[in-house]
């Protein structure tokens, strides 16, 4: 996982329990390793770009590959679990992908 403004990058496509770990309350709360990138590493070649966030009861997710012309962006009313947004997010992307040209 690669992350650069709050944005993290993984390697297109990706198992779920890869993407939840990524999202995980462990990474986002605990510190983790890491490590500089010398020179910087352009990203792999698809490469899933992702995002949650949570404020005031409100829960998003967003979710896009570029290179499969392929994206999700999730807003929510209420704070739903980051895992079930990954979850779902998941799924929809692999649908799309398996659908687009």
């Amino acid at each position: 996982m690669v992350q650069g403004l709050g944005w993290e990058q993984y390697p297109y496509p990706i198992a779920l329990d890869r993407l939840l770990a990524g999202n995980s309350a462990t990474m986002a709360m605990e510190p983790n390793a890491a490590t500089r990138l010398t020179p910087p590493r352009a990203p792999s070649k698809p490469t899933l770009f992702n995002k949650t966030g949570s404020t005031n009861g409100f829960g998003a997710y967003v979710a896009f590959v570029p290179d499969e012309r392929i994206g999700i962006v999730m807003l929510a009313n209420r704070n739903f679990p980051i895992p079930a947004r990954i979850t779902a997010a998941h799924a929809v992307l692999e649908q799309l992908s398996s659908e687009v040209p």
